[in-house]
């Protein structure tokens, strides 16, 4: 499982998922496939929500993908660390979009991937796309306001204090998607330290929040996972590993406990075995 659980505008994305009626299993396979890719969704397996999209694709070529699904999908794929194929299915996504969808929210995703790729030039058309739309979503249209006189003082400031402005908007914008950037909490620590009184510092210790919340989720996802393979496939093997990365990577928000016992397990499934 690569570290890339995706939280990219999740709540949208489900809001927008599960605003439709409610679907049943015999129902057509349009239905079905967003009944099963929202489950996996829903369970951050987002390996399967790709592989359900490219089966469902491959196998069904003259059936119509659900705009809903796209954008699962393309969450999925922001969250596995595929963006170039994410804003390739945003921008699908954004072409054919249906009444049950919001342009301007996704707009504003778009244009988030494309400032992660610093792909500057089209993620300022995208954001300057977003605010020639409805304002109905002030909050969306101010954070594009910003950004984009982050990225004019970048071109002409490059050397400047603002540069850590930057840095931040950068950060809180791969937050925004699932993503810790390498590096991410020493800058944090280093503008608390500087100035630990600022308003900049009291920003910096709610990302650090925030950076803590996405690992704790990482952590929980890569133990159900392993739960999993430990209950259902007996995969006891495989199962050490993911603890061996939990333990590596995020002992300090895991639950030691449940790992600790779940390692006591396979410990003891492999002795037998060995035997």
């Amino acid at each position: 499982m690569k570290p890339h659980v995706k939280q990219f505008a999740t709540v949208l994305f489900l809001l927008i998922f599960l605003a439709g009626p409610a679907l049943s299993a015999d129902e057509s396979p349009e239905n079905q496939l967003k009944v099963d890719v929202s489950e996996a969704f829903q369970g951050h397996d987002y390996k399967k929500v790709i592989r359900l999209y490219r089966q469902f694709a491959a196998s069904k070529p003259d059936r119509y993908i659900p705009v809903s699904v796209k954008i699962l999908y393309s969450q999925a794929l922001a969250d596995t660390g595929d963006l170039d194929g994410a804003i390739d299915t945003m921008k699908d996504v954004l072409t054919d979009a249906r009444p049950e969808t919001d342009p301007v929210q996704l707009q504003y995703d778009l244009a988030n991937l494309l400032f992660l790729q610093k792909r500057f030039d089209e993620a300022k058309g995208a954001y300057q796309k977003l605010l020639l739309q409805a304002s109905r979503n002030a909050e969306l249209l101010s954070k594009a306001k910003e950004r984009l006189a982050l990225m004019k003082d970048r071109d002409a400031n490059a050397k400047r204090k603002d540069i850590e402005s930057l840095q931040m908007i950068d950060l809180e914008t791969a937050l925004e998607a699932g993503e810790i950037p390498d590096g991410a909490e020493g800058v944090l620590a280093r503008i608390i330290r500087r100035d630990p009184k600022s308003e900049q510092a009291a920003e910096a210790r709610a990302l650090q929040e925030r950076i803590k919340g996405i690992r704790s989720q990482k952590a929980k996802a890569l133990l159900d996972e392993a739960r999993r393979l430990f209950d259902e496939e007996k995969k006891y093997v495989e199962v050490g590993g993911i603890l061996n990365q939990i333990e590596r990577s995020y002992s300090d928000v895991c639950e030691t406990a449940s790992v600790e016992a779940l390692r006591k397990a396979v410990d003891s499934k492999l002795g037998k075995a060995a035997h």
